[in-house]
């Protein structure tokens, strides 16, 4: 499904051949690859000689809290009809993942793809997308770097508790702008910061 929908918006096909790990930088010795780019998507029906294609990148969350191990055993050995409730606190990290994660991913490719004339497509979960700082956007895919598609979950009306994957919106920015999003967060006072480490030291 996301493959089929970055390849109607960008690239003007619903079947996309895809290319996989392509390498994009190379080491000092000029022979090996030290990046990568996850997925290429490219439009075979552009014609002999031409290849119409965009990089595409599937930014998955973080979860703060203890190992994932424990709930996959809780999982294991439960009995009951349903999932077992969590037997930890968690909650998905959306802030460590996009400026930790993302951030460098888009600042290292971006440029050269836009020297290049080709778009980065982001696929990220709409309440990551969310949970961003506002990100101003243009109003054409040609005037923009990076086509943000944000998914969503819907459960299904059978039994079993299905969730399926549905689109939910594209946005289109620059990578200035990006950036802005994915970093934005006004830094605590000199004061707060140091009650901060004062309150850490106590007991020491």
């Amino acid at each position: 499904m996301i493959f089929q929908w970055v390849g109607e918006v960008v690239l003007g096909t619903a079947t996309p051949a895809i290319a996989t790990e392509v390498g994009f930088l190379k080491a000092e010795d000029g022979n090996t690859h030290v990046g990568r780019i996850d997925m290429v998507l490219a439009n075979q029906e552009s014609g002999i000689g031409a290849l119409n294609w965009c990089a595409l990148e599937i930014q998955a969350v973080y979860f703060s809290g203890r190992s994932m191990s424990e709930e996959f055993r809780n999982i294991r050995n439960y009995e009951g009809e349903q999932p077992p409730f969590p037997g930890q606190i968690r909650r998905p990290d959306y802030r460590s993942s996009g400026p930790k994660r993302l951030m460098p991913q888009l600042q290292i490719k971006v440029p050269t793809l836009r020297r290049w004339g080709k778009k980065m497509a982001v696929v990220v979960d709409k309440h990551f997308y969310d949970s961003l700082g506002r990100m101003e956007e243009v109003g054409d895919l040609s005037s923009g770097d990076i086509a943000w598609f944000t998914v969503d979950f819907v459960e299904e009306d059978h039994p079993g508790r299905r969730f399926k994957l549905v689109r939910d919106k594209v946005h289109v920015t620059t990578l200035e702008r990006a950036t802005e999003g994915l970093a934005e967060g006004p830094p605590v006072t000199l004061t707060e910061f140091e009650e901060g480490i004062r309150s850490k030291l106590v007991g020491r």
